[in-house]
């Protein structure tokens, strides 16, 4: 019987940039390789740089990120993923806009935009030069365009497209409908989850490149889509979603029933004094189809950290905090092992006592006098049916009542968008968003443009930062009359051997175990008391240290190979072999390649790119060095301007 034959394809761009996953993962493709190996060696500011130069929220990031790139980490695949978003966080409290609660918000007129670099600062091979980049560092004060912007919302998305138009040289004025900026991160976001000091600074080191920000301007109440097409050349809608999905049940209108969304606004807006009673149930994780839908769009990642069901968490733990001796129960439709929330979430939701109750429905509210006083439910055997559809078989004679004082509902979020009138040629999907173009942003309005929540739904925050900075290249574009386009490009350094250790892997890597910052006791945790204590020095070198670094490849000269086995003979992880080429299998390129070596006589050397764990033994070991360890770095840029 012959063997199976070996799958193969041909290495490209698209190989070498999938194996950097932690980058290729992140939609702002942040250098999270860069920065985590720049910390295991202690080059904590080169650190910061790299994480700083895609992203104008790195710090806000660094606390509350659903960490994507973590999701995509290859060290995951052996044991668990490399802690990226606590490590951004231990760089930032360093040389970000949030020097800690005992030390004052650093802003600067001057602060550090994409690609902005001090001369002292080497970035040797652990950033590359964007053209993008540099045009964008340098324009603001080379090129002023004239042209006039007005940005929806002071969220994430909206700040990060003004910030970028900003630097673009365009005049940009952003709309705030309440009195503060920030969005979500400040507004939903509890405050011992993400510092206040910290979301002000990094608003205010955004408006110091130039943009004008109104505050209490309501879209549909102080002015319209028509004023703003009056005055401005382009429009960015982020308006978020605030509107709360309904349950559909008896009794949800009732007094002591609230939306997720409006609690949290009241309680982060100063709103202490809130009466939720001794006893409150959270009903969270509503809506699933929706959010396996947007899970599935989002490639998998987004489920790590987002949904509706942290939001109940949020939600539950913020109401515990109100008072010492609540009672709070969180209802939630999935089963433990479906729940979308961030493991770690659900794990300090119940040490600070919230009871989390599984596979249960509410089928209605109940009330005395017009008060809310329980929530009757029953069990739940199945969520989806066989066609994979969200549709809960509920088990007769499972009726159980929730006493309570309140109950607060979370199970999603929608756009308010009553302020739209027919003359403004804005269509609205059937989920109740923004219609637009995901690649370009533009709407169906000429000149209109939408991005963050209102246009996806609910997100992470990394997701709503690349949408503004995608969006400000395609109103660039727009206004310039150009058609953007997606420049790719990568870079190999050949790594000398004898000089390896200082680019590869550092010793013992693979011996350190994942170890999430610590956390103050439970019982310390009242109030805004921050929760996460972050890393100190010597952990956080040690968890970096246990990146695979890989951006580390080898590469193999067939014309220089004798088959001696050596480099197969030292590999650790037996990742590397040796075989005929009659026994492999792939496209085209690699049957052509095979006819011009010969045919099925040839023979091939073949890498499992999962399993290398990239140490070198193999480039150290060839006597012909027909084997060399090459660092690779992409860059990946939106392009509406020519850049040299």
């Amino acid at each position: 019987m012959s063997p199976e034959p070996f799958r193969v394809k041909l290495p490209d761009l698209s190989f070498y940039q999938q194996a950097v996953s932690c980058q290729d993962g992140c939609p702002v493709r942040t250098d999270a390789r860069a920065y985590v190996h720049a910390i295991a060696l202690g080059d904590y500011e080169r650190a910061y740089l790299v994480a700083r130069e895609t992203n104008p929220f790195a710090s806000t990031c660094g606390w509350v990120c659903g960490a994507p790139c973590e999701a995509a980490c290859r060290r995951g695949k052996i044991d668990e993923p490399i802690a990226i978003r606590a490590l951004k966080r231990f760089v930032d409290d360093r040389y970000g806009v949030y020097l800690g609660e005992d030390k004052e918000p650093r802003v600067s007129s001057a602060w550090p935009v994409y690609g902005a670099r001090p001369d002292n600062i080497d970035l040797g091979n652990s950033a590359i030069p964007s053209g993008l980049d540099e045009l964008r560092t340098n324009s603001r004060s080379s090129e002023t365009t004239g042209g006039r912007i007005a940005v929806v919302g002071a969220g994430p998305a909206g700040m990060t497209c003004a910030h970028d138009l900003a630097i673009l040289g365009y005049d940009v004025t952003i709309f705030e409908s309440t009195q503060v900026a920030g969005g979500m991160l400040l507004l939903g976001v509890p405050e011992y989850r993400l510092p206040r000091a910290l979301i002000g600074a990094e608003i205010e080191a955004i408006l110091s490149l130039g943009p004008s920000i109104e505050y209490e301007k309501a879209l549909g109440q102080d002015f319209l889509i028509s004023d703003l097409q009056s005055e401005f050349d382009a429009i960015f809608l982020a308006i978020g979603t605030y509107a709360s999905r309904n349950l559909n049940i008896e009794g949800e209108d009732q007094d002591g029933v609230l939306r997720a969304v409006d609690f949290l606004l009241n309680v982060n807006l100063g709103g202490y004094n809130l009466d939720l009673g001794k006893k409150i149930v959270v009903i969270g994780g509503g809506d699933v189809a929706m959010d396996v839908a947007r899970s599935a769009a989002r490639l998998g990642h987004e489920a790590i950290s987002g949904g509706d069901l942290e939001l109940a968490l949020d939600v539950a733990r913020t109401a515990r905090r109100l008072g010492t001796t609540q009672e709070v129960h969180c209802l939630v439709v999935e089963d433990r092992s479906a729940m979308l929330a961030n493991p770690f979430e659900i794990e300090e939701a119940e040490a600070e006592g919230i009871v989390i109750h599984n596979q249960i429905i509410p089928v209605r509210i109940l009330s005395d006098n017009g008060h809310a006083t329980g929530v009757e439910t029953l069990n739940v055997s199945s969520i989806f049916d066989d066609q994979g559809r969200f549709n809960p078989q509920r088990v007769p004679g499972t009726e159980q009542v929730w006493t309570c004082d309140s109950v607060i509902v979370s199970i999603g979020q929608m756009g308010e968008l009553e302020w739209i009138r027919p003359e403004d040629g804005l269509d609205v999907s059937p989920g109740g968003t923004l219609k637009v173009n995901s690649k370009t942003m533009e709407t169906t309005a000429d000149g209109i443009f939408a991005g963050g929540d209102i246009a996806f739904g609910p997100r992470l925050i990394i997701n709503a930062v690349a949408d503004g900075q995608q969006a400000a290249t395609h109103i660039d574009a727009y206004l310039r009359g150009v058609k953007p386009r997606l420049v790719r490009k990568g870079y190999f350094t050949a790594i000398d051997p004898r000089v390896y250790a200082p680019y590869g892997p550092l010793p013992n890597f693979l011996r350190g175990k994942r170890q999430i910052p610590s956390t103050i006791s439970v019982d310390r945790r009242i109030g805004v008391t921050l929760v996460e204590e972050g890393y100190d020095e010597q952990l956080a070198k040690d968890q970096a240290a246990r990146c695979l670094i890989c951006s580390l490849n080898p590469i193999f000269d067939s014309e220089l190979c004798i088959l001696c086995n050596g480099c197969i003979d030292v590999c650790p992880t037996d990742c590397l072999k040796l075989v005929p080429a009659g026994e492999l299998e792939g496209d085209e390129e690699v049957k052509a390649l095979i006819r011009s070596k010969g045919g099925a006589g040839a023979t091939a050397m073949l890498l499992d790119p999962i399993r290398c764990i990239r140490c070198g033994l193999c480039a150290a070991r060839c006597p012909t060095d027909a084997v060399i360890m090459n660092s690779f770095q992409f860059r990946e840029n939106l392009v509406a301007r020519e850049v040299s």
